[in-house]
């Protein structure tokens, strides 16, 4: 079995004049396949909420696994909210395109579960997470 760890900070600029919100998305991958599978590590600007952002990690976690070939995945998050709407296969307007990812690229595993974690359990993705965000910590919003 192949488990990542997702975990995604939130920072708000509040000093621009409009609100940019930016979050670091990490990820460690663990398993038998693994070693294909690098970390998830980036940085994502204009993401309006919490659990958005949490969602963006999901998906891009079981995209990487499923691309990757990987058969069997256990994701874990430490969004309650998101582990509960994705085993429930609720949906809410602002996720919906997302959360249909997430639920088309899970079919294409033998099995796949998705799990809460505590954040304090979870300190190397939050790591991971932190270090993605720290890099995008000085970039202004135009680049400059």
């Amino acid at each position: 079995m192949n488990v990542v760890a997702l975990d995604c900070l939130e920072w708000m600029n509040n000093s621009e004049p409009f609100k940019d919100e930016v979050c670091g998305i990490g990820g460690i991958f663990r398993g038998v396949n693994s070693s294909r599978l690098p970390n998830i590590h980036y940085s994502r600007r204009f993401i309006s909420s919490a659990l958005m952002a949490e969602a963006i990690a999901v998906r891009s976690a079981v995209m990487k696994a499923a691309s990757s070939n990987i058969r069997s995945l256990t994701v874990y998050s430490d969004s309650r909210v998101l582990i509960s709407m994705i085993k429930t296969k609720e949906t809410r307007p602002a996720l919906y395109g997302i959360l249909f990812d997430i639920f088309y690229f899970s079919s294409l595993f033998e099995t796949i579960s998705f799990m809460f974690i505590p954040r304090l359990e979870n300190s190397e993705a939050d790591l991971v997470a932190k270090s993605a965000l720290a890099a995008v910590d000085n970039l202004s919003v135009d680049g400059v």
